[in-house]
């Protein structure tokens, strides 16, 4: 999904209230969702990266999602579709460029997650 595109997704689902959001709102967080969330607990950002020999990629901090940037495709899709379903959540919003960042709520479910990681 283009940048501008992940943009509009996010800034739709943070100003909507529309029953799609809803619906993602009630539905159970993936895995691959939990892993962006505690991986930008602390700071809040993401970027999306993108090469001309692989497939676009999430970044936060050092962390690469997936791990092997040029290795399977569908992975790296399983991470852009978290990202794109926490955007809709009203987790994420895009601030400039390939530059996003966790909302208030996203900042306050990334750390419960994180938190309950640590004590298993």
């Amino acid at each position: 999904m283009e940048i501008i595109a992940l943009a509009s997704l996010c800034k739709l689902a943070i100003e909507g209230g529309t029953k799609v959001l809803e619906e993602y709102k009630k539905r159970k967080l993936s895995e691959a969702e939990k892993e962006l969330l505690i991986a930008a607990a602390q700071l809040g950002e993401f970027q999306i990266m993108s090469a001309d020999e692989v497939p676009d990629w999430i970044r936060v901090g050092r962390k690469n999602f997936p791990e092997d940037i040029a290795g399977d495709p569908a992975i790296a899709e399983k991470y852009h579709d978290a990202f794109e379903s926490l955007c809709k959540r009203g987790y994420i919003r895009h601030d400039v460029g390939i530059l996003f960042r966790l909302t208030s709520k996203g900042f306050e479910k990334a750390r419960e997650l994180a938190g309950k990681n640590k004590k298993k």
